[in-house]
């Protein structure tokens, strides 16, 4: 074959399949944000956020490099059409809808919320570049061009939408709704609730006050969430939290709850927090317009397909590829504005706003989709999964080989995920209603709140003289890289009792902060010297060296541990008992100590268990955030 023939053919092929190439890529992403956008809400994983990151820097250029193709090569030879202008500025306009976004994904990481007077420019941009293409098609007695009209009002509408959301998640506008929040909960609560109820524990109004009677008990629990929604503003907002706010807070967790409850009400709530920040959920004081606003959206795309199915079917001006195409536009434009629809009418949102009208149909609508297996079980699954990422220090660790083999070479850190099981919460629950107990002043929660192990050892004869050390006297990020070698040598050879699970979990847990999410940490130790204590933790792993300071360290307090056992007459559950609850004490403490706007970022990449331990806490007053009378 002539080379020269096959470089023209190539040449043609891509000069006819460029642009129809990336309309349909652009399609493709759209149609994966919008999936795997509703899903990254209770999801983590380290391919499904990468898949997701993927696809999110890559829509917004793809749909401008389209753009921009069409506008460059405007009259030029693009397809195969006897109208050869009129396809691709019909094209554009769905383009100009891709670049509105999904509307169950908006940003990726809290980050991208600021950068929305960027997204104004570009829509400015955009939208220039797509009426450029389709005035110079607007001279043509093809009468596609009319379908171009209502197609190019949806995308200006859904990018606007886009645009509008990222500015009410910015952190300054979200900061001027969180004091407007503030204004209403005093207006709502300090004023209807006094102060002797408060402190006697007089609940009997509080129901009321709340506006939680006559709620369908199915539906209770989302406005209880809700309400702690509005509270976390204030401290995402970096407000304080009077009294009887937290007060209401913390009846609200406590009221005849389980610590299972208890954690499923904070996911609720945390979805709540999630919707704001990185999707198009119908909140705030716009709902009822974007809402008019996208019905409208959705009536365009829909009689855009429609009309364009009449107008192909009675024409033989374009090619069978270009109409394909346009059907997969039009088609999966609808099919997605769908999707949407039915993603918010089963959202919380919706629920919480039917529940809260006891009307009869608002009332009808609650009682069937509660009453339907599939449908209550659609809104139930998009909740936390109850997991947590593990990060063993060494693999053959956790295969429980014996001493003398446990650092043999060719192993590498190991990393895989443990469920968050009743027990666990349990513990977690306990340990919070332990140091809410205690509170008597503003001097005991800086006290309450600086505890990281030492408070368990105080709780067991001497051992707050035996392992002090270890939980005071060096920083924390030192000390759990301690007691996680201490745990896992302890672990090898022992039975998997509930008590010796947890504190392997927490153990792993800890160390996997430390190693993938450092951001969620307190700042106590230097990067560089975490990195070198690192370094040679590994370095002695790999080579075998049993002797170090990191290790040796952790090897003399796990012997320590032991010897509880051998020496001080110790029950194994005694010690592990001990041993959980240093490691639930150095949770809160990294809880507590993790900024809002780092919670926040864990929290588009599927929410960790360390924000929902720290808005537990906020939300039963152990808070320096929280005002204590």
């Amino acid at each position: 074959m002539d080379v020269d023939g096959l470089s023209v053919r190539v040449v043609a092929l891509w000069n006819d399949w460029q642009l129809r190439s990336m309309i349909l890529l652009s399609l493709w992403l759209q149609i994966f944000l919008t999936i795997a956008g509703s899903r990254r809400k209770y999801t983590a994983g380290i391919w499904l956020g990468t898949l997701v990151w993927l696809a999110y820097t890559s829509a917004d250029p793809l749909a401008t490099l389209s753009l921009g193709t069409i506008t460059r090569n405007q009259g030029g030879s693009i397809c195969t059409t006897k109208n050869e202008s009129i396809t691709p500025a019909f094209w554009s306009s769905m383009l100009l809808v891709h670049l509105g976004g999904p509307y169950t994904f908006t940003a990726y990481a809290v980050e991208d919320n600021e950068l929305w007077s960027r997204h104004v420019l570009q829509l400015l941009t955009q939208l220039s570049m797509s009426f450029y293409a389709s005035l110079r098609s607007w001279w043509s007695m093809d009468p596609l061009r009319y379908l171009a009209i209502p197609i190019f009002i949806a995308g200006i509408m859904k990018y606007g939408e886009r645009v509008l959301v990222l500015w009410l998640a910015s952190s300054n506008k979200f900061r001027d709704s969180a004091n407007e929040e503030r204004k209403l909960l005093r207006e709502q609560l300090d004023h209807k609730i006094s102060r002797d109820e408060l402190d006697n524990r007089d609940t009997t109004r509080y129901d009321e006050v709340l506006g939680f009677d006559g709620i369908r008990p199915e539906a209770k629990h989302l406005h209880e969430a809700h309400f702690l929604f509005r509270t976390l503003k204030l401290l995402y907002g970096d407000y304080l939290v009077t009294y009887p706010t937290h007060m209401i807070s913390s009846y609200i967790i406590l009221k005849s709850k389980s610590a299972a409850e208890a954690f499923e009400l904070i996911g609720v709530e945390l979805g709540f927090m999630f919707d704001v920040l990185f999707t198009k959920a119908m909140t705030g004081v716009f709902w009822r317009p974007r809402l008019f606003l996208r019905s409208i959206n959705f009536l365009l795309s829909a009689s855009a397909l429609l009309a364009f199915w009449i107008m192909a079917r009675n024409s033989k001006a374009y090619s069978e590829i270009d109409i394909t195409i346009s059907y997969l536009l039009l088609g999966g434009a609808v099919v997605l504005d769908i999707y949407s629809v039915i993603w918010m009418l089963l959202s919380d949102w919706t629920m919480l706003w039917l529940s809260k009208q006891r009307k009869p149909l608002p009332e009808s609508i609650c009682q069937f989709i509660y009453s339907s297996r599939w449908l209550s079980f659609l809104i139930h699954k998009k909740r936390w999964k109850e997991s947590m990422n593990q990060h063993a220090i060494h693999k053959q660790i956790e295969q429980r080989i014996p001493m003398g083999n446990l650092f043999s070479k060719g192993h590498n850190f190991r990393r895989w995920k443990d469920d968050v099981d009743c027990g666990l919460e349990e513990l977690i629950f306990k340990r919070l209603l332990d140091m809410r107990s205690r509170y008597s002043c503003q001097d005991d929660q800086k006290m309450i709140l600086a505890e990281r192990g030492d408070h368990a050892l105080e709780n067991y004869n001497r051992c707050s003289e035996k392992f002090g050390w270890s939980v005071v006297d060096i920083d924390f990020h030192e000390s759990f890289l301690l007691w996680h070698i201490a745990t896992w040598f302890c672990h090898v050879g022992h039975t998997e009792s509930p008590l010796v699970k947890v504190s392997r979990s927490l153990a792993s847990y800890m160390l996997y902060l430390r190693s993938d999410m450092p951001f969620m940490l307190p700042k106590e130790m230097g990067e560089a010297k975490y990195m070198s204590t690192s370094v040679e933790a590994t370095f002695q792993v790999e080579e075998g060296q049993t002797e170090g300071s990191v290790l040796s360290d952790g090897r003399s307090l796990a012997s320590a541990l032991d010897l509880l056992e051998t020496e001080d007459g110790w029950s194994d559950e005694t010690k592990w008992e001990m041993i959980s609850q240093v490691w639930v004490e150095m949770l809160t403490f990294a809880a507590i100590h993790c900024g809002w706007k780092e919670h926040a970022k864990a929290l588009s990449q599927g929410g960790e268990l360390l924000t929902f331990v720290a808005v537990l806490m906020s939300h039963l007053g152990i808070n320096e955030q929280c005002i204590y009378k």
